[in-house]
Parts: structure tokens; sequence; C-alpha cells
């Protein structure tokens, strides 16, 4: 029987529809996935079977929970709907809590609405959820108020406040995204977990196929807007009908796949690192604290090599690429470049989130060009560079007179990319660059990345927590863990490693050991 039932849903803005017509249904106690690339209409999707569209937009069409029509319900009825009839979680956790709040009252709160509980019964069934979401001090995490938990451990919270009124249908939008491979591997096992003791049904939106694998028993494909595919999980992987699903199929292979070993001489020393170490003090003025963030850290990277630097968030990654980059000075250690310690101006840093270092009032064209104006570039041979630069990246040359708030996140990477080329950077550290971009923009990245290392000879430091892209990418790989470094060696030699904390890494890429021969690739 289905327990949600959609019938030609559109929902339509000022500039047009943004979802239309899709058409399916979910049967009582599955697990459909929802994929597709950021945009594609996932998320729109799921707020408006919630009911929960942003102002300005309006839904039509048919939409059934158990038969009756989620559309036409009445407002006392859709506070109903909403936490025990369907729950969700989402993507940025941050939009869950009111910051003012311990996490205790968040349960106790939504306790208080649904059931009617009050005052010690409130508070015991708290207790007795934040530890079913696996947490070992229930009492402390119910204390805390919500910045002072991790991301993983936040959406842990959001998971458990969503099944602590037991819905029938629980909605997750992108759990996973952004966090560790082993933190995202507890999210899913945590979702298992709570449909196999409840038997409830569970849409799950994503854009990694690898989640989608091993998750699924259904998969639905959203491109644009529309329905695409709908289909059993395995006939996804060996018959996709859709041209979209057969692309996702391909990008996910090109994350999975690990380049054949580089036989040519190693390339000429470029940057050196020896016994970095860096700590800080943290906490107020009677109870500082001394964190070592890295300790007797030493790498290499050769003229026009794709180095790779992985570990989990807090392992020292962020706090090394600031010091390769020039940012902050290393406490002990040395660091060369070309064999002298003369810093150069050709190191580069993409964050994280590129658009928070661009300034929103300057067109991409301006960004580019910003390193030529402070060289005393003419304004006419900055413009004519930096359209040539937006084309190199892959970005059409008339992207110069928009803005980066107008760019998706995946644009403003190559946007970043192309200001590093502007200065002729012989070395760019990407820290994390992968994070917010969905699968299909990460293969693209990927292809990018390689090409201006073969056409401009620019090296590359990757840092990041997904060990499938380091291995897609790099020729040698950095393993950091606690601020040292626990292993390092090509691709092929990390994946024999016996080295526990690698070991470790592989056993939790999402989806690991699926069968893709018949898609001229196979994964890890």
């Amino acid at each position: 029987m289905a327990i949600l039932e959609v019938n030609r849903l559109t929902v339509a803005g000022e500039r047009g529809d943004i979802i239309s017509g899709v058409t399916f249904s979910i049967e009582e106690g599955e697990t459909a996935v929802m994929i597709g690339e950021s945009g594609s209409g996932k998320s729109m999707t799921a707020r408006a079977v919630l009911g929960i569209l942003p102002d300005g937009l309006q839904a039509s069409g048919d939409l059934r929970f158990r038969g009756e029509s989620v559309f036409h319900m009445t407002e006392r009825r859709r506070r109903t709907y909403l936490g025990r009839g369907a729950g969700i979680v989402f993507q940025d956790s941050s939009g869950t809590f009111d910051p003012i709040r311990t996490i205790g009252q968040h349960f106790t709160e939504l306790f208080s609405v649904h059931f009617g509980l009050k005052g010690q019964d409130a508070k015991q069934r708290a207790l007795y959820w934040i530890g079913r979401a696996g947490i070992a001090d229930p009492a402390r995490v119910a204390a805390a108020y919500p910045h002072e938990l991790s991301g993983g451990m936040r959406q842990r919270i959001q998971i458990a406040l969503a099944a602590s009124l037991e819905p029938e249908l629980l909605i997750a939008d992108e759990p996973t995204t952004a966090l560790d491979l082993n933190i995202q591997a507890d999210i899913l096992e945590l979702l298992k977990d709570w449909k196999k003791e409840t038997g409830g049904t569970l849409l799950l939106i994503t854009h990694d196929l690898g989640v989608a694998r091993e998750m699924a028993d259904r998969i639905l494909v959203m491109d644009n807007g529309r329905l695409a595919e709908d289909g059993p999980a395995r006939q996804m992987f060996s018959a996709p009908r859709s041209l979209s699903a057969m692309q996702l199929l391909d990008d996910w292979r090109t994350l999975g796949q690990v380049p054949p070993a580089d036989q040519a001489a190693a390339p000429p020393l470029l940057l050196d690192a020896s016994g970095l170490s860096m700590s800080y003090r943290t906490g107020g003025l009677f109870r500082k604290k001394e964190i070592q963030a890295l300790d007797q850290v030493s790498l290499s990277i050769g003229s026009g090599e794709i180095v790779g630097l992985i570990g989990e968030s807090g392992g020292g990654k962020s706090t090394l690429a600031r010091l390769l980059a020039g940012l902050e000075s290393a406490q002990d250690g040395t660091i060369t470049w070309h064999g002298t310690k003369d810093w150069p101006d050709a190191v580069q840093w993409v964050h994280q989130d590129p658009a928070a270092s661009f300034n929103p009032g300057w067109t991409a064209g301006r960004l580019v060009a910003e390193g030529l104006e402070y060289r005393g570039i003419r304004q006419t041979e900055r413009e004519q560079t930096a359209r040539h630069l937006l084309s190199q990246v892959g970005l059409p040359p008339d992207t110069a007179h928009q803005y980066p708030g107008e760019f998706s996140g995946g644009m403003n990477q190559r946007l970043a990319l192309a200001r590093t080329l502007a200065v002729s950077a012989e070395l760019v550290v990407l820290d994390e660059p992968f994070a917010s971009l969905d699968m299909s923009s990460q293969a693209r990245m990927i292809r990018l990345i390689r090409s201006l290392r073969d056409r401009e000879g620019t090296a590359f430091l990757f840092i990041t927590h997904d060990i499938r892209t380091a291995f897609a990418l790099c020729s040698r790989i950095y393993v950091i863990r606690h601020g040292q470094i626990e292993d390092s060696g090509s691709p092929g030699e990390l994946k024999a490693s016996g080295n526990p904390y690698t070991k470790s890494l592989l056993e939790h890429i999402p989806g690991r050991g699926v069968d893709l021969s018949n898609h001229k690739g196979g994964a890890l």
C-alpha cells in the first residue's frame, strides 16, 4: 500500500516552474532514494510534500498521505501531519536548532506540543532519544547548546528529534553532505536502525550514488525539475534508462576510479615541508588549554604534481594549509620553495567556501582580474584576460558581467580557480573544495583540475575528508590524524595499506564494492 502518492506535482514561482509534473508513489516500509544534481528539484519536492514551501512559491497537482489530500488539510490537521505523519531531517542542521535553547529543551518542547508531556516525563523521554542516537552521555548533551556540538553530533540529534515523534514517513534531505566518511556511515546506520526498529518509511534525498546504492530499495532520479527515472535500485546500476541516470552513474564511476600509476620520473621538487609543529591556546583567562594542531608534519610537492591530504575534521588539515599558503608561520619546522626559504607570490589558497572570500559587489570579471589590477595592468587588458581565464575554467566569457551571488557552488569554485590562474600560481592549495558540491560537479571539477595541471603545469595540494575524491585525482596522498602524518603513498599503495586508520577510511566509503564493470569502471 502506498503511504505517499504524488501526482503531477508542480511548484511555480514568479520566474516559472521549478518542479513540473512530478509523479511517483512510495510504498509503506520502503526506502526510496531521490537523487540528482544540485538544483534538480529534490529538496523542493520534499518541501512540497511537507507543505513548507518558501514564500512566493505555489504547489499544484495532487499529493496524498495515506489517501488524504495534503493540500486540503486544515491547519490543525497539518500540525499533526508535520512531525507525527511525516518528519524531516534537513541538510543544514543549524536551521533546526534555536541557539538559545539547550538540546534537551528542543526535545521537551516537541513532547509538550505533540504528546502533552511535561516536567520529568518529558526530560526522561528526551534522554532516551538522545541515547538512541548513539550518544554516550545523554545528560551532558541534553544540557549543551547546539553550537557546543560537532556537525556530526548535531545531525544525530536532528534525526533523533524527528524520530522521537514516531513519524510514519521520515524524509532525510542530504543528511550526510560535507560530513567525514566515518560520521556519514554512522548517520546511515542510524537511519537503518530507525527503519528496522519502527518499520517506518524512508525518503532519502542525496546527490551521492554511493549512498543511494547502500540504502535504496528504489531510486528516483530528478533532472531539471522533472522526474527522469523511477525504478528498483538494481536497475539504476545494471540498466539505467534515462540519460540523466547514465550521467550520474558515469560521474560516480569517475569518483570511484583510481588513475593508473604515473610511470614518469619524479618531478622537480617545488615545496618541501619538514617537521612542522603548531599549537593553539583556547579557553578563558583562568582555564586555558593548549591544543597541538600539528606535530612534526613533513611532506613534499613536486612541480605540476597533484598531492592529496586526507583526514577527518580536526585532524590538522586546514592548519597545515594555512602554513603552506604563508598565512601563518609554523612554531617549529621549515618550509622551502625551490630549495630556498624565499616565499613566493605564486602560492594561492582556494577556500572551502570561495564565495565567502569574494566581494559580493564585484563582478566575476573584476574578481578574476583583481591580482592584475594590483600589478598595474591596464583595464582593457585585464578585462580581456579575465574573459579568457573564465573560458579556461569552463565558464562562458559573458559571466564576467555577473556577480558571485548568481553562481552555483560549482561555478564559484571555477571562478576561484580562474583567480589563481590570473597570477600564474605554481601551487594552488584546495581546502575541502568539494565539500558542498554534488557528485556531478565533483566529477567535472576533477576533470578541470587535471586539465589545468596538464595545460598550465600548476601543482595542487588537494585537502579533503573524502578518500574517494583523493584517489580519483591525486598521484600521491598523505593521511593525517591528530596532527600527525599516519600514512602516505600512491592510491594503489594506500589501497593495500595495513594502517588501521587508512583501512577505516576505505571501509566507510558509501556503496563500496559495487560492481560497475558493465559501465567501463569499477568501485574502489
